[in-house]
C-alpha cells in the first residue's frame, strides 16, 4: 500500500527549458527568491533571471550595499586596481567570493539607479576600512574626494568586459566613464532598448553618444528626453537613429528648436517605425512629412506640443502620419490651434483608434462638433475622457456618418441614474456602435455614489460594459 500510495505522488518532472520559461514570467520578486533554496537546479535557473535586471529600492541602504559589494566581489585584477592602489589590494579579501560570475547575467544597465546604489553606500562597502582605501578621484579634497566616481568606473570596466546588454538607460551626468573604457567589448552588440535622458552637457557623455553609432546598430525602441540647447548633440543623437537596422518605436521630449535634426532622421527609419510619442517638442511643420512616409505606423501620440501658433499646418493633409492609433491631449497642447487639431485627425488616414482628453469642457465639445466632417472612415474606436457634454457627444453620434464600433467615456463627475438614462439613449440610436464602456474607477458603485480617485494604474480596469446589441434585442 506505500508503494502505491508514493507512486501515486510521484509525477514526471518537467523538461528544465520548461521551468525556465516559468520563472521567466513570475513577475512577483519574492515568489522567486523563495525558489532558490528549493534545489541547486532551480537556483541555476533562477539567479540569472534576478540578476538580468537588478533594481534595489532608491533609499535602502541595506540592499544597495549588497547589490555593490557583490558585483565589486566579481572584479578581476583590472577592476582591482582602478578601486585600489597596489598597497591596498589586500582589501579585496575583505569581501565574500561570489558564488556566481553575476555580471554575466545583467541584461539592462540603468546608469542613473547604479549611480544612486553606489552614492547609498559608497562609505560603508565591506567594512569602513575597505572604503576608505578606494581611490579618490581628486585626493587634493577632504570633504568630498569623489570615491563614487571611482567606483562607478570599475563596475562600467566589469560590465563592459562580461555582459551583454539588452537595455541601457543613460542620463547626463559627468561621471559617465571616458570613450575607451565604456565601449570596449561587446557588450552594446545585443543592445535594442536605449533610453537617454539628456538635459545637461556632459563631456563625456556626449562623446559617448557620438561613438555610440559605430558600436550599436541593432536598437529596436529609443526613447530621449532633449532639453539640452545644443545642436551639436542634436545631430549626434540624430546619427544614432539613422545608424540603426529597423527602430519601432520612438519617443521624443524637448523644448528647444534644436531637435529638427532629431525629427528629419527619423525618415532612415520609415519603413520600421510602429509607435511615435511626441512631447514637449517645438517642431516646424515640414519636420511632420517624414511622418507621412511611415506605412507600418500604427501609434501617434502628441502630448504637450510646443508648436508655434503662427506657423499654418498645410493644406495637404497627407503629410501627417497614417497610424492606426491616435492619442490627443488636447489641454496640454495650448499652441496647437483648433484647426490644428482637425487637420491631425483627418490626416491620419487609416486610423481606428482616437483618444481624446481634455481638462477644458470647451475643447472637446468643439472638437466633436467640427470633427464630424473630417474623420476618416476607418475610425472605429472612440475615447473621450475628462470633461465633455453629453449633448455635444448626442449631437455628434447622431450626425457622424463613420461606422463606430466602441465607445468609452472617462466623465470627470458621478455618474447617476440620469447621466446613465442620457447617454445609454444617444448609444443606443448609433447602430453601428456594439459596446459602451463606462470607466467607473471615480465611482464607488454605479449609482449616486461619489468615489476618492486613486492615483494607481488599477484605476483603468474599471470598466463598465453595456452590450447595445443585446439592449436593443431587449427593447424589441
Amino acid at each position: 500500500m506505500s508503494t502505491k500510495s508514493s507512486n501515486k505522488h510521484n509525477f514526471p518532472s518537467l523538461p528544465s527549458e520548461t521551468i525556465y520559461e516559468i520563472f521567466k514570467h513570475i513577475q512577483h520578486e519574492p515568489t522567486l527568491f523563495s525558489c532558490l533554496f528549493v534545489n541547486r537546479a532551480w537556483c541555476r535557473k533562477i539567479v540569472p533571471i534576478l540578476w538580468a535586471r537588478p533594481k534595489p529600492p532608491i533609499y535602502k541602504e541595506r540592499a544597495s550595499r549588497s547589490l555593490i559589494e557583490t558585483y565589486v566581489s566579481c572584479f578581476d585584477d583590472e577592476e582591482k586596481s582602478i578601486l585600489f592602489a597596489e598597497e591596498d589590494l589586500s582589501q579585496m579579501d575583505r569581501l565574500k567570493s561570489p558564488l556566481f560570475e553575476y555580471a554575466v547575467f545583467l541584461k539592462e544597465l540603468n546608469y542613473p539607479l547604479l549611480r544612486l546604489a553606489v552614492r547609498n553606500c559608497y562609505r560603508n562597502l565591506g567594512d569602513k576600512e575597505f572604503s576608505k582605501r578606494i581611490k579618490p578621484t581628486k585626493p587634493e579634497v577632504e570633504v568630498n574626494p569623489n570615491r563614487q566616481i571611482t567606483i562607478m568606473k570599475a563596475l562600467c570596466n566589469l560590465f563592459m568586459r562580461m555582459s551583454r546588454l539588452e537595455s541601457l538607460v543613460l542620463d547626463s551626468y559627468d561621471d559617465i566613464p571616458n570613450v575607451p573604457l565604456f565601449t570596449r567589448g561587446h557588450c552594446f552588440s545585443n543592445l535594442i532598448n536605449l533610453k537617454i535622458y539628456w538635459t545637461n552637457f556632459a563631456s563625456n557623455m556626449s562623446n559617448f553618444i557620438k561613438k555610440l553609432p559605430q558600436i550599436c546598430t541593432g536598437i529596436r525602441d529609443l526613447s530621449i528626453e532633449f532639453d539640452l540647447d545644443g545642436n551639436i548633440e542634436a545631430e549626434n543623437i540624430a546619427n544614432i537613429i539613422k545608424s540603426q537596422q529597423s527602430l519601432n518605436t520612438f519617443g521624443l521630449s524637448g523644448s528647444h528648436n534644436q531637435v529638427i535634426p532629431i525629427l528629419s532622421a527619423l525618415e532612415s527609419q520609415v519603413e520600421s517605425l510602429t509607435s511615435i510619442k511626441f512631447s514637449r517638442i517645438n517642431y516646424q511643420w515640414q519636420s511632420l512629412d517624414i511622418l507621412g512616409k511611415c506605412s507600418n505606423l500604427k501609434s501617434l501620440d502628441i502630448v504637450s506640443s510646443l508648436c508655434p501658433v503662427s506657423r499654418e499646418v498645410p493644406d495637404d493633409s497627407s503629410i501627417v502620419a497614417n497610424g492606426s492609433s491616435f492619442n490627443l491631449h488636447i489641454s496640454e497642447t495650448p499652441q496647437l490651434d483648433f484647426s490644428q487639431h482637425l487637420r491631425i485627425i483627418g490626416g491620419l488616414k487609416i486610423l481606428r483608434y482616437l483618444h481624446l482628453t481634455s481638462s477644458t469642457p470647451s475643447d472637446i465639445n468643439n472638437l466633436l462638433s467640427a470633427m464630424i466632417t473630417v474623420l476618416p472612415n476607418t475610425l472605429r474606436h472612440l475615447n473621450i475622457e475628462q470633461e465633455f457634454s453629453l449633448r455635444h457627444l448626442g449631437t455628434f453620434l447622431d450626425s457622424c456618418k463613420v461606422p463606430l464600433e466602441e465607445l468609452t467615456l472617462f466623465p470627470n463627475m458621478s455618474i447617476d441614474t440620469g447621466y446613465l438614462t442620457e447617454i445609454i439613449g444617444y448609444v443606443k440610436d448609433k447602430s453601428s456602435l456594439k459596446f459602451l464602456y463606462l470607466n467607473l474607477s471615480w465611482e464607488s458603485g454605479l449609482v449616486n455614489k461619489i468615489f476618492t480617485k486613486e492615483i494607481d494604474d488599477e484605476v483603468q480596469k474599471y470598466l463598465f460594459t453595456v452590450d447595445l446589441d443585446k439592449l436593443r434585442g431587449e427593447e424589441i
